[in-house]
């Protein structure tokens, strides 16, 4: 059952193949410059983000069960997974910054191994824990942490690292006066950008077309010697394999972290994938487990970090016509090609551009209509929703699923006590 699978059947036509080529090239250019970016999120090197983009692509392609699922890091997962790798980090001083990289590769085995178990015991229900309720808060809420924190790319400042947002927004007023303007301009046009082209162009790979354009100001402007940080040297070449090990107590203290990235990134995979079905398509939750899980093993196993189903380049995979997993091999392929030929032009990318394109993203996850609904037509659920919130928002981002999660069933479990109590109760005033 779950052995790997041709990402094509005996149907498939030179017209498929024209189909997923032009679809995985599009979604190739738009993972690159967003890979990138949600390495950056996540704490670690821009090319743990493209690391992150190669074998893990391939391992999925061959093992899922969804035809236009976009798989790679996502924004929800980079800041999951600095938040665990930074309280770890804490309690741990003496980490470097290389060992903080394995940290991560090593969350990304962790919550492979947590997919895969829960796939091979058919375990997908679970992820009925996080009611739309939830996720829409913690997402809302996610989504502001994320967008907050790249403040210090926008404005060219050095912010304290925190999941807290009134930490890193005091930190702004204290820090403001140091704005680096020509980095505070780029990172504005970029923004810009972005949202025109979003509106007047969607169909353009709005990420790639801007980080071009980055690149060229830097060449002509020199920004780079004017002070605007770059993202800097690339390892050229493809990723090694590593057995990403570090001693049981970081081991121990990872645990509940990648259960929570395993049930998020699950949850964002198959709910992606169920919205973009088609009507010949056959999704197997157990199998996505474990396909998701494979890919998140492989990716701890070549210094990538956790990866699951991005929306954003799934509906772009989708729209541009991919009939099978076919197009992601042609997406991870031009990741490939551009780690091993490409990876000085990189270098060139200013930090302002990644952190446009992150902030852009994450503020569509921000849900004003779901926010409008459980204040007016669903107020029963505002205790949940207002609690995963605020716990997410002010404590931390896996306080606030636990709290949601908690509550919600505290909640359906009086509600349940209540029926029961007056169904006995209408039983024997019927007696």
């Amino acid at each position: 059952m779950f052995t790997p699978k041709l990402p094509w059947n005996k149907s498939y036509s030179k017209a498929d193949f024209r189909d997923d080529f032009f679809a995985g090239m599009t979604t190739g250019v738009m993972l690159i410059p967003q890979a990138m970016a949600y390495a950056l999120l996540a704490g670690l090197s821009v090319e743990v983000g493209l690391y992150a983009s190669t074998i893990p692509i391939f391992v999925y392609a061959f093992m899922g069960s969804a035809r236009s699922l976009a798989v790679g890091p996502v924004a929800m997962d980079s800041l999951l997974s600095a938040a665990a790798v930074g309280a770890v980090a804490l309690s741990h001083p003496a980490v470097s910054e290389t060992e903080k990289t394995m940290m991560a590769a090593l969350l990304a085995f962790m919550v492979g191994i947590v997919l895969v178990v829960m796939g091979l015991l058919k375990m997908g229900r679970l992820v009925s824990l996080l009611t739309p309720t939830i996720i829409s808060a913690f997402t809302s809420a996610a989504a502001l942490i994320i967008g907050i924190n790249q403040l210090k790319l926008i404005l060219g400042i050095d912010l304290v690292k925190s999941s807290k947002v009134y930490v890193i927004v005091g930190d702004v007023f204290a820090k403001i006066g140091t704005t680096h303007l020509k980095t505070l301009i780029l990172g504005v046009v970029a923004i810009g950008l972005l949202l025109a082209l979003k509106k007047f162009a969607p169909k353009v790979p709005r990420a790639f077309v801007v980080v071009g354009l980055g690149v060229m100001a830097v060449l002509l402007g020199d920004l780079g010697a004017e002070g605007v940080k770059l993202v800097g040297a690339v390892p050229q070449g493809l990723p090694a394999f590593s057995t990403p090990w570090m001693d049981w107590s970081i081991v121990a203290e990872l645990v509940p972290h990648a259960f929570i990235i395993a049930l998020v990134a699950f949850m964002e995979a198959i709910s992606i994938s169920t919205k973009l079905k088609k009507e010949n398509e056959e999704l197997d939750p157990s199998r996505e487990l474990v396909a998701l899980g494979t890919a998140n093993l492989s990716s701890g196993l070549f210094q990538g970090y956790s990866v699951t189903g991005g929306l954003s380049r799934s509906a772009v995979n989708d729209a541009a016509g991919a009939k099978s997993q076919v197009a992601a091999l042609i997406t991870g392929i031009m990741v490939v090609l551009t780690l091993s030929f490409f990876s000085g032009v990189l270098a060139n990318i200013p930090k302002a551009v990644l952190g446009a394109i992150i902030m852009t993203a994450v503020f569509g996850l921000i849900s004003i209509k779901d926010a409008k609904a459980v204040f007016t037509t669903h107020k029963q659920d505002l205790p949940v929703y207002a609690l995963t919130f605020l716990v997410t928002l002010f404590v931390g981002i896996k306080e606030g699923l636990i709290a949601g999660v908690l509550v919600n069933w505290l909640i359906n479990r009086k509600k349940a006590g209540t029926e029961v109590t007056e169904n006995v109760e209408a039983q024997q005033e019927g007696a």
